[in-house]
């Protein structure tokens, strides 16, 4: 089959946006925000199954000095979650703020507003006009959670409803209504019905209440799914039921959302086959008290609602890189992990057809087992698509990328947060191995550092059946770190890495270094010493990898110049991705790319207000001297100079120079990785053929 190229100029456009913002006053902005962020992102630890991956971005601003204005433009359709409260209305500067947001919102788009004061509607007419999420009138102690349950609705509720006006949400309970121990399937359905009839949550289809005495039974069941999300009560004895079995195989052939309670109490005799590939938690309604717990009924709902919006953002994202990319192809769609039962039908004459499907990559295991059955389907997840790096072909064997995905400064407000970079970290790093590249890292074992989420990935692939291959994963230890790994953390080393370490740096006196200084006091001559060992490392990765890629990193380093900046220059002539969302130094190297004279390469900011100018000082009279004479001289305007003559062309990574700057201001994690990993395919295998899936 033919492999588009991929390469467009037009852009990809991200169906949807999601943005959190409080002020800084806001006693619950942070958690609340984070809370809900991660419930709508999906857990950042899990990193081989489908999760929500909504594109969300946290903001704060301080009570005096608002943010930026939302980007209403960067995604198809924006929704803004503001959380107000009496400090925010309190700020003139934020009254301004709201204001502009809502003169400037589209028609398309959902402004959603969050209150836990009545003051609310003194944000002006434009905010008291339209529905509100009242928090301040649910207990305190419900709050939290009604703002996830409430918010996910009304983004559900509108995203589902894009193509036509606004209705309510269908929730249709699957259940069987034979007992189960001191509890029937039918209580339990009855319970659920009654807390979602209570609420703004959706309306529920029940069939003793949705289908009349004398009606087609089988037509009005199968009525009841249309538009709707599944919930399915899997009790002892419900796969045993015609009716169930019915109702879960018609809702997944009519593609709908299903949600799986777990209820089971002693078991069932045989599980349904249809089941599986769905998101599932656990309900014990083993007592008429657990039965009755708002607090289990709420978070089942909220899933539910949860479980929609993600099929309906998947489908609206596989459409938007269909018509992207896919343009004259084959191509059939599947808004959920692909399974042999509801693959799509053959093509007439047995012609091969692209397959999208979400992310992540499906693992080769399973590739392997649906091309057996089915070698007319050529499956594609939606970055893969974009990228050009299908399914079963490794376009980067061999080729070994360095990473750099470092903590920016805590005082930049306006960037994508931790949560977004580890959600970033897990999934470039997903994408390449499927694509078939080595990873090389040069960072230390922190506690939640990247390192250890990198021992995590493989450990998870191994758990998983699939370890990666020996020696995929390349850490590059300088010389203070590896003399600090004991055999405990060697120990805990798998065979998916390969360890590089640095030796003491050669200028070094091994009397007066016996072993690693600390990098963090402001002694000159310890950090004279990170910066000899930071260079060498860099040297020999910029040797020995294919490409770099840089992420976020601190303003200021243990050298007296940032690391990135040295990460970049080393790298020169080989190809080069800047992501700017995460702000940091990749934003700076960017604005020198520009031609543009950051402030953070300034020798007035390096110094921090003079506690480093020690170092440099220190670092200046032994550059050039006799046995130091390969360090380069600190020199940043010359080092910026260079930059603004090398420009974003001189990054030389196999993107146009529209799509760099994409890359340097999305914040859509589907279109940098797919970026990046278009980049990589044009520049280091122009001429490879993608290999059928096998």
């Amino acid at each position: 089959m033919h492999v588009p190229s991929s390469r467009s100029s037009m852009r990809y456009e991200p169906p949807l946006h999601v943005h959190i913002v409080f002020a800084a006053g806001n006693p619950h902005g942070a958690a609340w925000s984070q809370r809900l962020a991660r419930w709508l992102t999906g857990d950042r630890e899990v990193y081989a199954v489908p999760e929500a991956n909504i594109p969300v971005s946290v903001w704060c601003g301080p009570d005096d000095s608002p943010l930026p204005d939302i980007a209403w433009g960067e995604a198809a359709r924006t929704a803004l979650v503001l959380l107000v409260d009496d400090a925010m209305l309190a700020s003139k500067a934020w009254r301004e703020w709201t204001a502009r947001q809502a003169r400037a919102v589209r028609a398309v788009d959902l402004l959603l507003t969050c209150t836990v004061t009545p003051n609310f509607a003194n944000l002006g007419a434009l905010y008291s006009a339209k529905q509100a999420i009242r928090l301040d009138r649910v207990p305190e102690p419900d709050r939290e959670n009604d703002l996830v349950l409430y918010a996910t609705h009304a983004i559900a509720r509108w995203f589902a409803n894009r193509s036509g006006p606004p209705r309510a949400v269908q929730l249709f309970i699957s259940h069987c209504k034979l007992p189960h121990g001191q509890v029937s399937g039918r209580e339990a359905a009855l319970a659920l019905r009654q807390f979602i009839e209570a609420r703004p949550a959706g309306k529920s289809f029940f069939d003793e209440v949705g289908i009349s005495a004398g009606d087609d039974f089988e037509s009005d069941l199968a009525a009841g799914f249309e538009n709707a999300v599944v919930i399915v009560l899997q009790t002892d004895r419900f796969s045993s039921r015609y009716w169930c079995g019915w109702e879960v195989i018609t809702a997944k052939t009519q593609k709908r959302p299903l949600l799986v309670v777990n209820a089971l109490e002693e078991g069932e005799p045989s599980s349904l086959g249809y089941l599986g590939k769905l998101r599932t938690i656990r309900w014990d309604i083993s007592t008429p008290e657990k039965l009755s717990k708002p607090a289990m009924h709420r978070t089942i709902v909220a899933s539910a609602l949860l479980e929609l919006l993600r099929s309906e953002h998947d489908a609206a994202t596989i459409e938007a890189v269909r018509s992207h990319v896919l343009k004259g192809e084959l191509v059939d769609i599947c808004c959920r992990s692909p399974e042999l039962p509801t693959l799509p039908d053959r093509r007439p004459g047995g012609s091969t057809f692209f397959l999208l499907h979400p992310d992540p990559p499906l693992p080769r295991y399973e590739i392997a087992l649906i091309t057996r059955q089915r070698p007319d389907v050529r499956l594609t997840s939606v970055t893969q698509a974009l990228a050009g790096c299908h399914a079963g072909g490794a376009p980067l064997a061999g080729k070994r990328m360095a990473i750099s995905i470092s903590d920016p400064p805590q005082s930049e407000s306006h960037i994508l947060d931790a949560d977004a970079r580890d959600r970033l970290w897990v999934k470039l790093s997903t994408h390449l191995l499927a694509a078939g590249a080595e990873l090389a890292y040069g960072g230390d074992l922190r506690v939640k550092g990247y390192t250890e989420k990198l021992l995590d990935l493989a450990r998870s692939a191994a758990d998983a059946g699939r370890p990666l291959p020996a020696g995929v994963v390349h850490w590059y230890a300088a010389w203070p770190v590896a003399a600090a790994l004991d055999v405990g953390a060697r120990a805990k080393i798998p065979p998916a890495f390969e360890l590089h370490e640095e030796l003491r740096p050669k200028e070094l006196d091994p009397a007066r270094f016996p072993g690693p200084p600390p990098p963090n006091d402001l002694v000159p001559e310890h950090h004279f010493a990170w910066a000899l060992s930071m260079r060498d490392t860099r040297l020999r990765m910029a040797k020995e990898c294919h490409a770099r890629i840089l992420v976020g990193g601190q303003l200021r380093g243990v050298s007296p110049w940032p690391g990135l900046l040295e990460e970049l220059e080393t790298f020169v002539g080989k190809p080069i991705y800047l992501i700017g969302a995460f702000g940091g130094m990749a934003r700076a190297l960017i604005e020198a790319l520009h031609g543009e004279q950051p402030a953070a390469l300034t020798h007035a900011f390096q110094d921090e207000n003079g506690t480093r100018a020690a170092l440099r000082e220190y670092y200046t009279s032994r550059a050039g001297t006799a046995g130091f004479k390969d360090m380069p001289p600190i020199d940043l305007p010359g080092r910026v100079g260079r930059l603004n003559a090398l420009g974003v062309r001189g990054l030389n990574n196999g993107l146009t120079d529209e799509e760099n700057e994409r890359l340097f201001v999305t914040r859509d994690m589907t279109e940098m990785i797919a970026l990046i990993l278009k980049g990589l395919r044009t520049k280091l295998a122009p001429e490879e053929q993608q290999r059928p899936t096998s």
